[in-house]
């Protein structure tokens, strides 16, 4: 039995003096939301200052006010045998006064010192091997305030970690819940432990991945915990901008020192990229609806911000009007969409910058692994979905080389036509179709030869399918019957008023010596053009087909279309626009994509829902922090020389820049971050 009593004629303890304990402000600690000073990931910091050696060396020197370490550790060893003791024999008094030191709070009169905080690790890393049943035990462990304390403190805390892991590997997803955790909220105070030299928030986050590093090297079942506790740890929307992004940084800065969860943590960031954008169109399209209706039936608009009760007092809630209490759900509404897009918005900046380097700068386009994996998660999280801006991973990188691009070209063309994939979801070849389309339409480094291809497979596609259907169609055009063809006619009369340019030779006429004159200088001259083979033909046998392609693809697309190919004097079809006046679509097939996801397109009035969306992925991008990456990479509209634009008629106009704004402010006009049902571009 040991005895707390000092020895019969020992001298007394000299008395505990009563020092005056540093104390932390009662103020609230929210500096766990302030990531400014976490440029610690940033490669100018990513070696550690001080190096954590699990074999340190710990020498005890017992002094009056302290417990002496062979006390320590026969409580710790009664406490855990104890604890473990079957039947009437377990007793768990000397356990629980165990677990009670343990978790005092620092700051509390009763916390135990460092020095006996180190010897208690010490004792319980000698039982490591009995805890397989003590997880209170082990939790109290996990929660001891380690991240502040010094260097020696850290490193026994670290070995301890790692024994009982290694011990038990039960408790390893536990261990990664609680080290994960700190990415998302990290408060300063937590380095401001009383009597400790203070450590700042960047050396306490890599205190965080030295430990995690150290596991996954000494316990390599870690991996799928630790890829588990970052996908449930990833935080939620209602998450803080900077909390979520910060989040992120650390998912980038461990696929830096653990390569093989590399793909793990991109595929993470890229399936939740893909969540909030397309959280963002649908809260979008439903305040849109609710704000329409409003404007209905009560002739309310949506107001602004002076319309905010700065009042919080019951008697003003309780006489607040009803349409009142309406526009402050929207202006939340339209608060909350912001916040989401502020997130998108640093995320996909964080994406661009990693993958930068790693696509420009590594190997050349067939075994740039980089670029496979964007095009990887492109097709699995991007494709299938309706989203407005991460898409714009795949489309800048495709244009770092000409190989990547037509690489890209042959995917799209391989989804949305190749054999085996006839059968398979007809949304995702549609949008290959479009994405093919707005691709090659929008994209400023695309070769002519590119663009030229391109178009000449769509036409081919489009001759093919006009044969295979045309027979068929007694009933004219059915948007839903032949969605394919529709699809693949609007993306050719898209790329030829974007690049008409690439699809002609100059003149018509051989021998003219009109070689050196451009496109615009022999339309000036009332020249004919000479246009790639064969195109002229199949547009020609398709737009007066049965199938009748210009009444059901967008009447904005056919519109322009219209204006440019008369103005190069290539094909003349106002004539069948005329005629498409008293055409009636057949909405008997309409039931048939009754299950597939209504678009804005689909919820308008009249024949609207018959026809074509206009939807092209790569139109106008408008988050403020991340569009510096896509600045250039646009194909800008430009009308052919002499042409002027009508206003009053659909078409294509370019966009005025967008001012800089930060996070909070976002251009104000909903339309702006939805799918544009205009051909509107931005320069």
């Amino acid at each position: 039995m040991v005895s707390l009593a000092a020895p019969a004629g020992a001298m007394a303890p000299p008395p505990t003096p009563l020092s005056k304990r540093p104390t932390l402000g009662l103020k609230r600690d929210s500096s766990y939301l302030d990531t400014d000073d976490e440029a610690s990931l940033s490669s100018s910091t990513k070696k550690l200052k001080v190096a954590f050696s699990p074999n340190v060396d710990v020498r005890f020197v017992d002094d009056w006010n302290e417990k002496s370490f062979e006390l320590v550790k026969e409580e710790v060893r009664l406490g855990i045998e104890r604890h473990l003791a079957p039947g009437e024999r377990k007793d768990d008094t000397q356990y629980s006064k165990l677990l009670q030191l343990l978790s005092q709070d620092v700051d509390s009169g009763e916390a135990p010192s460092a020095k006996l905080l180190k010897k208690y690790m010490l004792a319980i890393e000698a039982r490591v091997s009995s805890l397989g049943q003590c997880g209170k035990l082990a939790e109290a462990v996990l929660h001891l305030a380690w991240l502040g304390r010094d260097d020696v403190f850290v490193a026994l805390y670290l070995r301890l970690l790692t024994s009982l892991a290694i011990a038990h590997a039960g408790f390893v997803p536990r261990i990664m819940q609680t080290l994960v955790a700190h990415f998302a909220r990290l408060p300063a105070s937590l380095g401001r432990v009383p009597g400790e030299t203070p450590v700042p928030r960047a050396h306490m986050f890599h205190r965080v991945h030295t430990v995690i590093e150290t596991l996954l090297r000494r316990v390599p079942s870690a991996l799928n915990p630790l890829k588990t506790a970052l996908e449930k740890g990833f935080p939620k929307d209602e998450a803080t901008t900077r909390s979520y992004i910060q989040y992120q940084k650390h998912l980038l800065h461990i696929a830096e020192y653990e390569p093989s969860f590399q793909a793990g943590v991109m595929a993470i960031m890229t399936e939740r990229l893909v969540s909030i954008d397309e959280q963002i169109q649908q809260d979008i399209e439903e305040l849109e609806d609710e704000v329409d209706e409003r404007v209905l039936q009560q002739g309310i608009l949506r107001k602004t911000g002076s319309a905010e009760a700065e009042e919080s007092d019951d008697s003003h809630v309780a006489s607040m009007s009803e349409s009142e209490e309406t526009v402050a759900e929207d202006e939340q509404k339209l608060r909350e969409i912001r916040l989401k897009v502020a997130k998108m918005d640093g995320t996909l900046d964080l994406l661009f910058e990693y993958y930068t380097p790693l696509i420009q700068d590594g190997p050349r386009a067939g075994l740039n692994e980089a670029y496979e994996q964007v095009l990887t998660y492109f097709a699995t999280f991007i494709l299938p979905r309706r989203t407005r801006h991460a898409q714009f991973l795949v489309f800048h990188f495709s244009q770092t080389l000409p190989e990547h691009a037509s690489i890209f070209a042959r995917r799209c063309l391989d989804v949305a036509f190749q054999a085996g994939n006839l059968s398979t979801n007809r949304v995702a070849r549609l949008h290959a179709c479009a994405y093919l389309a707005s691709f090659v339409a929008r994209g400023a480094h695309l070769s002519t030869a590119i663009v030229r291809e391109t178009f000449s497979i769509l036409c081919g596609h489009l001759e093919d399918l006009r044969r295979h259907y045309e027979p068929v169609a007694q009933w004219g055009p059915d948007k839903h019957r032949y969605s394919m063809y529709y699809a693949v006619a609007q993306a050719v009369l898209y790329i030829f008023c974007f690049r008409w340019r690439d699809l002609t030779f100059g003149s018509a006429t051989p021998g003219s010596g009109d070689e050196d004159l451009s496109e615009d200088d022999l339309l000036a001259e009332g020249r004919d053009l000479a246009w790639l083979p064969g195109i002229k033909e199949v547009l020609q046998k398709n737009v007066h087909c049965r199938l009748n392609p210009l009444k059901v693809c967008s009447p904005a697309i056919v519109g322009e279309f219209a204006k440019i190919a008369h103005h190069l004097r290539f094909m003349y079809i106002f004539s069948i626009l005329e005629t498409n006046k008293r055409v009636r679509l057949n909405n008997a097939n309409h039931a048939m994509g009754a299950a597939l996801r209504g678009t804005a397109m689909d919820r308008k009035v009249g024949e609207a829902h018959l026809q074509l969306e206009a939807y092209f992925p790569f139109d106008p991008y408008h988050l403020p922090k991340s569009k510096r990456w896509v600045e250039g990479d646009y194909n800008a509209w430009k009308l052919p020389a002499g042409m002027e634009q009508d206003d009053e008629e659909d078409g294509y106009s370019d966009e005025e820049e967008e001012e800089e704004s930060d996070d909070e402010s976002l251009p104000e006009e909903l339309d702006e971050l939805a799918v544009a049902d205009s051909l509107s571009v931005s320069s």
